[in-house]
């Protein structure tokens, strides 16, 4: 794949990435656009190769019935998503299906999400309520929401950005140079691979689950969730859009669907569970018997299953910002004291060129773009962004997407000592 160059870059520098998937490839993109020279480390052979949705995976907003800042930045990431696709003209380039219908089967989901259209001012070109054709069921539909391929906008996006990539290469360790004799601010990164040595000027963290690998990151409360899905051929159901019900069942893309996907947090073993596919092909002829081709011989067992892992954070928001040098607390501090005359303020200490984006969950296609984006501006500030693409974010929601919010907790329960 071809590299950057950086003609009359004066300062030269280097950032790493940590990790291939649409986090670290929405990172690589968002770094282009500044210029920077970027090296993608990815531990598997190819990009994206363990992405939670492949083949077909979704795309649309997480909504409340109030404003939330969680809401608020699902939303807003979406809307930088679908800017993107359509500037990029990604869909000439990826595989996809748009329409999504989400199914209001009660009255209490009904009122949260014909209230979150008003709460939120969303347009109708990008939402409004309407009947399931197969169901005839209210939904919520999202006509520009996406099924589409993870690995083909993942590599899509490399390509665009153009780093080096170094694929077979897992990041062993990293630390700060002792020897160069600079702060935080100006100072190289060691970077350990399994295949060598490296050196940059900024570092993004973006590898998923394998962050419990890391010492510098496992004070973060993330963990590993098991998915199932099941991969059917498409003739076998009717829909022309993709249907969110619970479980989902999605468009057909190049003679394929996705039947998902199964959630479980405890357990994780690698191996499809047969109990699943048969749980998850029931829920659709509960819900949804009429998109099932009448003409079709169904043999569940026949079914292609899959099992990947999400990386999940203790709240379920992203984890996004610069990462805090947790070594360096002065514990000593204490929220108790806080009120009191002379009370010390909780300062927090940050590697000042490394960034985490992590904790997507199952929403990584929707919010991997806009994360990535907010992370590089954190962290890269002297640079101007190449893009034409503005969009306002309020501070409020950035900094809801920090790690700090857990040092913050941990630090009001008196657990940092």
């Amino acid at each position: 794949m071809e590299t950057n160059t950086y003609e009359g870059e004066s300062e030269g520098k280097t950032a790493i990435v940590v990790g291939g998937g649409i986090a670290g490839a929405s990172v690589c993109y968002a770094l282009s656009q500044r210029k920077i020279k970027t090296i993608l480390l990815e531990s598997e052979s190819s990009p994206a190769k363990h992405a939670s949705g492949n083949p077909i995976g979704v795309v649309y907003p997480f909504l409340t019935k109030h404003k939330t800042t969680e809401s608020e930045f699902s939303y807003l990431a979406y809307r930088y998503f679908l800017e993107l696709w359509e500037s990029l003209e990604l869909g000439t380039l990826v595989p996809h299906k748009d329409g999504i219908h989400f199914l209001l089967e009660t009255i209490s989901a009904y009122d949260r999400y014909s209230n979150a259209l008003l709460s939120h001012q969303i347009p109708k070109a990008e939402a409004y309520l309407e009947k399931e054709l197969h169901s005839n069921l209210d939904s919520l539909y999202f006509p520009k929401g996406k099924a589409l391929s993870p690995v083909a906008l993942t590599r899509e996006l490399i390509q665009m950005a153009k780093p080096e990539i170094k694929c077979n290469s897992r990041l062993i360790s990293w630390q700060p140079s002792k020897e160069d004799g600079m702060d935080d601010h100006e100072g190289t990164l060691i970077c350990q691979t399994e295949t060598g040595t490296l050196s940059a000027n900024y570092l993004f963290l973006t590898q998923g689950f394998q962050f419990a690998n890391d010492p510098n990151l496992q004070w973060i409360p993330m963990k590993q969730v098991r998915g199932q899905i099941v991969k059917i051929p498409g003739s076998i159901c009717k829909n022309q859009s993709s249907i969110l019900y619970g479980d989902y069942i999605t468009s057909d893309i190049d003679g394929e669907r996705v039947l998902g996907a199964s959630f479980d947090e405890f357990h994780l073993e690698k191996e499809p569970r047969i109990k699943e596919t048969i749980m998850m092909w029931e829920g659709l002829q509960k819900h949804l018997a009429k998109v099932i081709n009448e003409n079709e011989t169904v043999d569940v067992k026949n079914f292609g299953t899959r099992v990947s892992y999400r990386t999940q954070s203790q709240d379920r928001h992203p984890v996004v910002g610069k990462l805090p040098k947790v070594s360096d607390l002065d514990t000593t501090v204490k929220y108790q004291n806080l009120f009191r005359k002379n009370g010390k303020p909780f300062q927090i200490p940050y590697f000042e060129t490394v960034g985490i984006l992590n904790g997507l969950g199952s929403r990584g296609l929707t919010h991997a773009l806009l994360a990535g984006k907010i992370l590089v501006d954190q962290i890269i500030k002297e640079r101007k962004e190449n893009s034409k693409l503005k969009m306002e974010i309020p501070d409020r929601i950035i900094q809801s997407l920090k790690p700090d919010r857990f040092l913050l907790r941990m630090w009001k329960r008196d657990q940092l000592t």
